[in-house]
């Protein structure tokens, strides 16, 4: 019976049924007198079971945050168990340790962290192999938080369950409406329209608010029991790890506790041993060091001088080898052009004396050939007068005689003319003398008939 009513009083139900009671117990007698309360929460039976199954559900949300702390405030008494002992102790110790649980628990009253030691401790009792505490106690955590995440279920039930319970809320609104709507008496029917489509908005906004108020609140209840959960994990494994041996192990522990003191004391010397030797060690290397220092200078300056003499002596026989080589190459390539040059050199200047040469005598000849050009016209002014005259074959005899010596002078050719007379003397022809070759030609010309007299 007194675990029964401990369940009546701790329902969410109960508590959340009493805080709706009393809500619209509050709106009736006008103690919440605000019309925008009983506007949105008193409208319709609609909105009577959302505001019912929000109370509900902060109610549980309120229980749990309230069940958090007062587990929260014992396990901030500290540790149950003392602290553990340099030697792991037998497990025949673990009826102990829960006969420690048990007045701890009659004395702080029971938590979950209290329960999950004891449930180490009897799996150490009845399986009797501590390596295994550590995944017993973590399968513990995980079952702890399961069954701890299980108490949420109503709350996310009605976080589900009010939306749908808005929405309905506004199927039925809108079908109040349209049910109402009669075009006959359009006053009545406004007013109608007008309230259904009011319980159909009401009850949409009212679910969507209180499930975000919902949703939050759950939010941080859940934030503060995961950190209670971390707490419990953190000081089980810090009670347990480590505490027990097995059977198997207690002979072998004490055996192994006696070894490692006579291995402790050989480190120790051996410890000692080593700070002497490196001592010494590093006195001997920083002697040597410094020898080493000195002779690796005396060598460096040694071989500094030497390779300084030697890049000089073979600096100076380079040089000498490139300078004749460079002389060899300028008597192998230059020389012969530089002849070759020269020999131009000369030839152009001959050619150029030839040149000038020729070009003086052009000019005697252009001379000459003004002179035989005016002694032309002469001849022919004379041939004209002495057209009438009867010795004319003999004077133009003489003159084909005159112009064939002028023609030897000016191209060192022989040249013959002939003078041909016609028949009569009355008409003297004269033929154009036939010019060798390079010969100049000297036209003659006479008129017929002409009988004027000098």
């Amino acid at each position: 019976m007194k675990r029964m009513f401990a369940t009546f009083l701790g329902s969410p139900i109960l508590w959340g049924g009493l805080c709706g009671i009393g809500f619209y117990a509050a709106i009736r007698r006008g103690l919440l007198d605000s019309e925008l309360i009983t506007r949105y929460c008193a409208g319709h039976p609609v909105e009577y079971i959302t505001v019912f199954m929000f109370f509900i559900g902060m109610a549980s949300l309120a229980l749990k945050w309230m069940k958090n702390r007062k587990e929260g405030r014992r396990l901030a008494l500290g540790p149950v168990f003392a602290p553990p002992k340099g030697l792991k102790e037998s497990l025949d110790t673990v009826d102990d340790y829960l006969a420690t649980l048990k007045k701890a628990g009659s004395v702080r009253g029971q938590s979950i962290y209290l329960t999950r030691l004891a449930h180490a401790l009897n799996f150490l009792k009845f399986n009797g192999d501590p390596n295994e505490l550590d995944q017993e106690l973590r399968f513990l955590s995980e079952e702890d938080q399961y069954r701890a995440d299980a108490e949420y279920g109503m709350v996310r039930m009605f976080i589900w369950a009010i939306p749908i319970l808005g929405f309905l809320g506004t199927v039925i609104g809108i079908t109040m409406a349209l049910g109402n709507l009669d075009l006959t008496e359009l006053e009545t029917t406004g007013k109608l329209l007008a309230a259904g489509l009011q319980v159909a908005f009401d009850t949409t906004a009212l679910a969507l608010s209180l499930v975000f108020l919902l949703y939050f609140s759950l939010f941080f209840v859940r934030g503060q029991e995961a950190k209670y959960f971390a707490d419990v994990d953190r000081m089980a494994d810090h009670e347990l790890k480590g505490r027990f041996a097995s059977g198997q192990q207690k002979d072998a522990d004490v055996a192994t506790e006696t070894v490692r003191q006579a291995m402790q004391s050989v480190i120790e010397s051996f410890d000692l041993l080593m700070k002497r030797q490196t001592a010494l060690w590093s006195e001997a290397i920083t002697g040597v060091n410094e020898r080493a220092a000195r002779i690796s200078s005396d060598s460096v300056q040694k071989v500094e001088t030497a390779m300084i003499d030697s890049l000089r002596e073979s600096m100076i026989v380079y040089s000498r080898g490139l300078i004749d080589g460079q002389k060899k190459l300028l008597d192998e390539s230059v020389a012969p052009l530089v002849a070759a040059l020269e020999k131009k050199t000369e030839k152009l200047g001959s050619f150029k004396d030839q040149m000038m040469e020729e070009s003086k005598l052009l000019l005697e000849v252009v001379r000459a050939t003004g002179e035989v050009t005016r002694l032309e016209d002469r001849l022919n002014q004379n041939l004209k007068a002495l057209a009438g005259v009867g010795n004319f074959e003999e004077t133009v005899n003489s003159l084909a005689a005159t112009i064939h010596l002028l023609n030897s002078k000016l191209n060192g050719l022989p040249q013959t003319s002939e003078i041909r007379l016609a028949a009569s003397p009355e008409t003297p022809q004269i033929k154009e003398p036939r010019p060798s070759k390079g010969a100049t030609v000297i036209p003659l010309s006479h008129r017929p008939n002409d009988t004027r007299k000098d």
